[in-house]
């Protein structure tokens, strides 16, 4: 089984194609800050569906197959407030 990690270890990142020509066009900061993407389970396996452009980014297809996965994250503590 392959080491999860539960930290960000994202090699490439799938954007919206209309997003990032908004961004390109002057509309947003970056393609991270102007996204507005909602990721979950289909039938077949994971899409991910931009929310701004009603629009498909990716559907994967895992052909039936159980893949493992690391659901949990990571707490963050909040520093205390100094009195």
């Amino acid at each position: 089984m392959p080491d999860l990690k539960n930290t960000n270890e994202i090699l490439s990142f799938a954007h919206c194609g209309l997003c990032v020509e908004d961004v390109e066009n002057g509309v947003g900061e970056s393609p991270r800050d102007y996204a507005r993407l909602e990721i979950g389970w289909t039938e077949l396996g994971l899409q991910v569906w931009c929310v701004r452009h009603e629009c498909n980014v990716m559907h994967i297809d895992f052909e039936g197959a159980k893949h493992p996965a690391d659901t949990t994250r990571i707490h963050f503590q909040k520093p205390r407030a100094v009195k």
